[in-house]
């Protein structure tokens, strides 16, 4: 048999990283939906704003991508999380 007794807190430490990344994503999204607004709200008469334009739209894109990247963390550690909580009730 093995010693179990550090099962509960790496995986409250697992859940916090989980929650945490989950408001990395909720704020990431914020920011590319920002970012799009603020694309789609320059007027596009001057060489600058079309620049603009192209440029938020690019980085809204790439913050998007981030969003994914957090989800997918964030999973991980959920899926960590239940694994270190599966072998601590099964004695592993």
């Amino acid at each position: 048999m093995h010693d179990t007794t550090w099962a509960p807190g790496v995986a409250s430490q697992l859940h916090i990283v989980a929650r945490e990344l989950a408001a990395v994503s909720d704020r990431l999204v914020d920011v590319a939906a920002l970012a799009r607004a603020l694309s789609a709200a320059t007027d596009w008469q001057s060489s600058a704003a079309t620049v603009f334009h192209a440029r938020a739209e690019e980085w809204a894109g790439d913050v998007s991508g981030l969003v994914c990247l957090a989800e997918t963390a964030r999973l991980s550690a959920l899926r960590a999380r239940d694994a270190v909580l599966f072998s601590s009730d099964r004695g592993l």
